[in-house]
C-alpha cells in the first residue's frame, strides 16, 4: 500500500501551465481536524454508518469512534495521529474482543450509557432505537473493525491482510490532507484486505440463528413443553419477548424513569433464561419491576425462594439496586405459576400507570 497519494489540479483553459501539484498540508493540521470532521460527516468513514459513541471508556483505554453500519452491525473505529502501526492493529482487536465478549443486553447498555457525548446523539433506550431502524433478524455481531490514520506502515498492512484472509472483518482507511486555493482537501484511501469483507463467513450467529439454537437445546433437554408454558404465560399478559443468548427478555414500552426520579429509561422488566446445568428455568425480575411492586415482592419472599444480586446491565432505581431471581423446575413452576403471573400482571399495571404519569409531567 502506498504511503502517499499525489494530486494535481488541472486548468484546461491554461493548458500545461495550468497543471499544479497539490501539496500535502502539515500533518498536525490534518490530525487535529480529522476526528471532528468524521463526527460531522460519518459517511466519509463508510456509507450508511451511524455513530453511537466517541472517546468511550473501555478496557485498556478510550475507544475513538463506535458506529452501526447500514446492516445493523457494530463497527469499531480506531483513529491514529499519523501512520497506522502494528500497535494500532493490536489495540483495535483488544477493543473489539472486549465488546464482542458482552451479552446483547450488556452491549446495548454499554452503548446507551456512553452515547450523547462529543457530538454523538444520546440514545436513551438502545433496544428500542435499534429495533426501529433495523429488521428483526439484524444483529450487532459479528462486528467490524476499521483502522483510520494518516498513512499505514508495512507491518500494519501485512497484519490486517493476514487477519482478513482468515475471516476477521478488519480494514484500513487512510486520509491525506492537502491545501489548495485556500481550502483544505481530504483524500481517502481504503484497503479492504484479503477477501470481500461483506462476504466473509459470520463468526457469530444473528438473532434468528440464536433463537433456533436455543430452541434446539431446549428440545434436547426435553424442556420444550415447560419452556413454552412459562414464556407463553408472560406473552399472554402483553409482554414482548426479545431474544437473548440463552433466553428471552420480556419488555414493555419504554418508561422514562428519570421523570419520576427513578433513574434511567427502562424497557426490560424481567427475563426467562435456560439454565442447562440444572435443567431449570431462571426467572429474573429487574430493579425497575421490584421498584414498582416492592411491597408485593416482599410478600412473596416467604413463598418463593428469591435470591438477590446486582444486575450486570439492567438499570437500577433510586430505591432498588438489586435484581431478584429464582431457579425453577417444571413442578416448582406449576406450584408457583399463579404467583408469577400475578406479579407480572401487577408490574404491567403499575408500569402502565407510571407511563401515564410521565406523560402528565
Amino acid at each position: 500500500m502506498t504511503d502517499e497519494i499525489q494530486i494535481w489540479a488541472i486548468d484546461k483553459v491554461a493548458g500545461s501551465a495550468g497543471i499544479t501539484k497539490v501539496e500535502l498540508t502539515n500533518q498536525i493540521e490534518t490530525e487535529n481536524l480529522l476526528e471532528d470532521v468524521l463526527v460531522k460527516r460519518p459517511d466519509m468513514l463508510m456509507p450508511g454508518i451511524t455513530l453511537v459513541g466517541r472517546q468511550t471508556p473501555n478496557t485498556g483505554g478510550y475507544l475513538d469512534l463506535l458506529g452501526i453500519d447500514k446492516a445493523g452491525r457494530l463497527v469499531v473505529f480506531e483513529l491514529k495521529r499519523g501512520k497506522l502501526t502494528r500497535e494500532a492493529v493490536t489495540q483495535v482487536i483488544d477493543y473489539g474482543s472486549a465488546l464482542e465478549s458482552m451479552s446483547d443486553i450488556e452491549m446495548a447498555t454499554h452503548i446507551a450509557e456512553r452515547s450523547g457525548q462529543l457530538g454523538i446523539v444520546k440514545i436513551e433506550d438502545f433496544e428500542e432505537w435499534y429495533g426501529q431502524r433495523f429488521e428483526e433478524q439484524a444483529s450487532l455481531t459479528p462486528m467490524r473493525m476499521v483502522l483510520v490514520g494518516l498513512g499505514v506502515d508495512d507491518n500494519a498492512s501485512r497484519m490486517v491482510d493476514f487477519l482478513a484472509k482468515r475471516g476477521v472483518d478488519i480494514s484500513l482507511l487512510t486520509f491525506y490532507g492537502y491545501r489548495y486555493d485556500g481550502k483544505m482537501l481530504l483524500a481517502k484511501q481504503v484497503q479492504q484486505a484479503g477477501s470481500d469483507v461483506e462476504s466473509l463467513v459470520r463468526s457469530r450467529p444473528n438473532k434468528e440463528e440464536r433463537r433456533k439454537a436455543l430452541t434446539n437445546r431446549i428440545e434436547k433437554l426435553g424442556m420444550d413443553v415447560f419452556w413454552k408454558e412459562v414464556t407463553e404465560s408472560f406473552r399472554k399478559l402483553g409482554y414482548k419477548g426479545e431474544p437473548l443468548a440463552n433466553g428471552l427478555s420480556f419488555c414493555l414500552p419504554s418508561l422514562e424513569m428519570q421523570k419520576l426520579n427513578y433513574g434511567k429509561t427502562a424497557r426490560s422488566v424481567h427475563s426467562v433464561q435456560l439454565d442447562e446445568s440444572s435443567k431449570k428455568i431462571r426467572i429474573t425480575f429487574f430493579p425497575v419491576a421490584i421498584h414498582l411492586c416492592e411491597a408485593k415482592f416482599e410478600e412473596q419472599k416467604e413463598v418463593i425462594s428469591f435470591k438477590q444480586e446486582l444486575p450486570p446491565n439492567a438499570p437500577q432505581t433510586d430505591q432498588v439496586s438489586e435484581q431478584w431471581y429464582c431457579l425453577l423446575d417444571a413442578q416448582e413452576w406449576e406450584t408457583h405459576k399463579d404467583t408469577f403471573i400475578t406479579l407480572a400482571s401487577d408490574i404491567y399495571t403499575e408500569w402502565d400507570e407510571a407511563r401515564r404519569n410521565v406523560n402528565r409531567v
